[in-house]
């Protein structure tokens, strides 16, 4: 079972794993992805790196792994965006599985994939898809955001829809939402005010998605009022659609009744 959480390296990383890793100024980006790729080695890992050529490890002199760099290939008049990055790790697991690799090992440098920046729409999108390709296609998938390329709301944006988190306790995100099963996601952590935006922007991608979208909450620490709007405003947006809500607490089921939400008018169940 899929669940949230921090981890200090890259070292305990396995697969199924989708990591966000935002990438300070103190952080030796090059020497982390190196060994990250060195561990692919170890563990019997195809390694995949994506905008990020300096990082390829190589014993004794040979190269190991594949190396994309979107930038070199959009110079060559290719044309590489975050969609291509999709099409690229799918194709390069399904190889993995038949060259007998144990799972494919990904690194990518999203300021590569996204040179002119992105909208927040656009990175739930696209790491939402991910996730469900590194449970999928039994994938280790690591998205480094570097901070001075992309806005604050952009990095909550993608920190949100990563289910691990490469850094300290201290900088775990808000929440965290990440898929569980076929149209179901687990939603952890805590969604109030400050996360909201971002929340309702993935739950808008997801609800799009399906006509019947499971948020399962047991890992929920709390949801706001502005959390909760979120939600209705999701399921009102997209006619013919429904959330249901699954392992709410009584907290939530007290708050959610005390706002007027628990009405038939609301497209949003909360499962017994």
């Amino acid at each position: 079972m899929r669940n949230a959480r921090t981890v200090p390296t890259l070292e305990p990383v396995d697969a199924g794993d989708h990591v966000c890793w935002l990438v300070g100024p103190g952080d030796d980006f090059t020497m982390t992805a190196r060994a990250f790729a060195a561990d692919g080695a170890l563990f019997g890992d195809k390694v995949l790196l994506i905008g990020a050529p300096d990082a390829r490890w190589s014993p004794d002199g040979a190269p190991q792994g594949v190396v994309v760099d979107p930038l070199t290939a959009r110079a060559d008049g290719a044309g590489w965006n975050a969609a291509a990055m999709l099409d690229l790790v799918v194709r390069e697991a399904d190889t993995a599985s038949r060259q007998g690799f144990r799972a494919l090992r990904v690194l990518a440098r999203m300021d590569r994939v996204w040179p002119g920046s992105a909208n927040p729409r656009e990175i739930a999108r696209h790491e939402l898809d991910l996730d469900r390709l590194a449970v999928a296609r039994t994938a280790v998938i690591v998205c480094a955001y570097h901070r001075f390329s992309f806005r604050p709301d952009l990095l909550e944006q993608a920190s949100g829809v990563h289910p691990h988190h490469l850094g300290t306790r201290t900088e775990m995100p808000g929440f965290r939402m990440y898929s569980v099963g076929t149209d179901c996601w687990s939603v952890s952590g805590v969604v109030d005010s400050d996360g909201a935006d971002a929340f309702r922007t993935a739950l808008d991608e997801l609800v799009a998605r399906s006509s019947t979208l499971r948020l399962r909450c047991e890992e929920l620490e709390l949801m706001d009022a502005a959390g909760m709007r979120a939600l209705v405003d999701a399921a009102r947006r997209a006619p013919g659609r429904r959330i249901v809500i699954e392992k709410a607490d009584e907290t939530f089921r007290h708050c959610w009744s005390l706002l007027g939400y628990d009405v038939p008018q609301i497209p949003v169940e909360l499962a017994p």
